[in-house]
Parts: structure tokens; C-alpha cells; sequence
């Protein structure tokens, strides 16, 4: 019979038991996460004494979807690739979680398995907390408490907007977005045209964006004989972005 949550919670007593011989470097990673920013330096020693760090390489799997979840992630070095797959093996890339960010909230609340898939995507390193813990520092520290509300909330307003664009924008809009928020970020205003490399492959775009491998090389050929984008293996180079920003108007 799978426990209760207040069952769980009670029988942690978190913020009593002796730091392990790990606490140090754990409670240095901790004192640097906004879940723990609020806790005192024995209440940071107790959750330490439950919580140990993890080392994974790319692209080794964190979890998976499915698995049984008892333990609660927080990245404390490297990204990690958030992911969906659908049976016929097609991935949908929810997100890139990086450092700060805690993973698998939702199965640690409702003790169910996971929902999704966590892979490395870098050298990474991770605080593990076990889920029972976690509820309990919860239960004790409401400050932390509202600090997951929030971001559930916000990957709740994320996967809104990820299906919206899903239900409602083409490939090729969805790839112009992508492109322009590249472009956007490497904007100078001196500068006529922007220049950026592309860190993913079209197999990689095509997780991120929902679609398939050859819709992205389609599109993308398609926009470069349009003249909007010009692209050579992974550097891209946007003349005008007014032009680029024109064509999502246009495909909506």
C-alpha cells in the first residue's frame, strides 16, 4: 500500500538527525538554491542529513517516464533535458532545466510515477532529496512550501503555452519564433545583420519545436531561399529582423 502523505511526512524527523559525511558540500549547494534560501543554518544541516549529491554524464538518463518516483532532484551543476516520448519513439523537449532548478516536484507530492524523462545534457551534478524528506520540510517550512506552488505555477503557465503553440502555429511559425529569440538575444543595434550559431542539430530543433527532422530542414531551406535567414551548417545570419518578426504576422 503506497504511504500517505502525512504518514510520510511524520515519520522524517529532518531538522534532528546528524549532518553525514557528505553535509558540507551539500549544505554549500543548498545555501546557493532559492527553495532553501529562507532556512536557517540547522535547519540547512537537517535537510543535508537527508539529502546526498549525484554526478551523471551525458547523455546518461536520470529517470524515466514510468519509473517509480522517491526522491526529489535539484540541479546543482550542468542542464538537464526534460522529454516526452510518444510509443512510435518521437520526443517532444519540454524544457532545459538548469542549475537551481528542482525536478519531479508533482510525483513527489501525489506518489506516482514520473511523468516524463530526465536526461544529462552536460557534465551534471545533482542534490537528491528523498521525497518523504521533502514533504516533511514542507509541512514544517511553509516559506519553501510556497516556493514549489510557484514553480508549478509556472511550468503549469509553460505547458499552456507549449500546447497552444502545439495546437495553433505551424512548423514554420514555431521555427521563425525560435529563430528570432536567437537572434534577438545576440541583437546589437549597430549591427545590420545578426550572426548566431545554432547549439542544436534539425533532429534536436524538431524535439524542441514538435514536429519531425525533415519539416525543420525543409523549412529551414525554405527560409533561406526566401532570403529571411542565411544559413551555412549550424551559423545562421539574419539580415533583417523586422522581415523575420513580418512572417510570423503573416503565418498566424
Amino acid at each position: 500500500m503506497q504511504e500517505s502523505f502525512s504518514a510520510a511526512c511524520i515519520a522524517v524527523p529532518f531538522l534532528h538527525m546528524p549532518p553525514t559525511k557528505t553535509a558540507p558540500d551539500v549544505i554549500a549547494a543548498l545555501r546557493r538554491l532559492p527553495l532553501f534560501t529562507d532556512l536557517s543554518e540547522e535547519q540547512l544541516n537537517g535537510v543535508a542529513a537527508q539529502a546526498a549529491l549525484r554526478h551523471y554524464e551525458p547523455p546518461q538518463t536520470i529517470f524515466a517516464e514510468g519509473d517509480a518516483c522517491q526522491e526529489l532532484f535539484i540541479v546543482k551543476e550542468g542542464s538537464v533535458r526534460i522529454f516526452k516520448t510518444a510509443a512510435n519513439g518521437r520526443e517532444q523537449l519540454l524544457s532545459i532545466e538548469r542549475a537551481g532548478s528542482s525536478l519531479s516536484e508533482i510525483p513527489v507530492f501525489d506518489n506516482d510515477c514520473y511523468p516524463v524523462s530526465a536526461e544529462a545534457v552536460t557534465q551534471t551534478v545533482l542534490i537528491r532529496l528523498d521525497a518523504a524528506a521533502f514533504r516533511g520540510i514542507c509541512l514544517q517550512q511553509p516559506d519553501v512550501a510556497l516556493k514549489v506552488i510557484k514553480v508549478l505555477a509556472h511550468r503549469l503557465r509553460r505547458m499552456g503555452s507549449l500546447v497552444e503553440d502545439l495546437s495553433f502555429t505551424t512548423v514554420r511559425g514555431r521555427l521563425i519564433t525560435h529563430l528570432l529569440q536567437l537572434a534577438q538575444s545576440k541583437s546589437r543595434e549597430s549591427s545590420p545583420a545578426i550572426e548566431f550559431t545554432l547549439s542544436e542539430n534539425n533532429e534536436e530543433l524538431a524535439s524542441r519545436l514538435g514536429t519531425v527532422r525533415e519539416l525543420i530542414s525543409r523549412n529551414m531551406g525554405r527560409l533561406h531561399n526566401e532570403g529571411l535567414i542565411h544559413i551555412q551548417r549550424r551559423k545562421v545570419a539574419v539580415p533583417n529582423l523586422k522581415a523575420l518578426q513580418a512572417e510570423i504576422d503573416r503565418d498566424k
